[in-house]
């Protein structure tokens, strides 16, 4: 189902439903587009080992689903974590949270949905590692399951179960088939206006 909605844009999405959108997480590398499966990780800042673990599990074409517990300035994802996720083939990950290093996250081609940027960082603690993994997460108040489907590129960010994907999926596609032939009708009557004026 996921490879369905590869070529359907969030905007589209946005025209049919509200269902699963997140709405203060954003894109933070241009000109990407992520469609994968779900895992879920919980994580307890400034406490964020749990999330080796998470990247040791996750397989290729997943994309990664963070919940900070606290609500707070720090970031959780950066450089090195992202270069394991590329290394591990995620179709990228999202954040209710912030992240850190944005430069070098712009420099790679590789979809990360956040809240914000932040030097303030997770790291290692002396208290035995908490958080959780595939278990039912909250992202702009929204409740995530391991298995639901992420749709996300530089307009915003949806996530569906995998029943409402499909049941939704039909009107995306006639949807885009609907704009690209106005758009087509369109540029070929602003082309022909344009051969019309004389030169000066």
């Amino acid at each position: 189902m996921k490879d369905l909605f590869h070529n359907i844009s969030t905007s589209t999405l946005g025209h049919l439903t509200d269902i699963g959108y997140l709405s203060n997480i954003q894109s933070q590398v241009p000109n990407q587009k992520m469609v994968g499966h779900i895992v879920t990780v919980k994580i307890y800042p400034p406490d964020a080992s749990i999330l080796r673990e998470a990247l040791i599990t996750a397989q290729a074409g997943e994309v990664l689903a963070i919940e900070c517990a606290v609500n707070d300035h720090y970031a959780c994802w950066g450089e090195l974590r992202n270069l394991a996720a590329q290394i591990k083939k995620l179709a990228g990950v999202i954040i209710a949270g912030n992240i850190t290093d944005i430069k070098a996250l712009r420099s790679q081609p590789f979809p990360v949905f956040a809240q914000g940027v932040s030097a303030l960082t997770t790291r290692a603690t002396s208290e035995p590692q908490n958080g959780e993994m595939n278990i039912p997460i909250t992202l702009s108040g929204i409740t995530i399951n391991p298995g639901d489907i992420a749709i996300g590129d530089d307009d915003g960010l949806f996530v569906f179960s995998e029943d409402y994907a499909h049941s939704i999926h039909q009107a995306a596609q006639d949807k885009e088939q609907q704009d690209k032939a106005i758009k087509e009708a369109l540029l070929s009557k602003f082309l022909s206006q344009i051969n019309e004026i004389e030169p000066i």
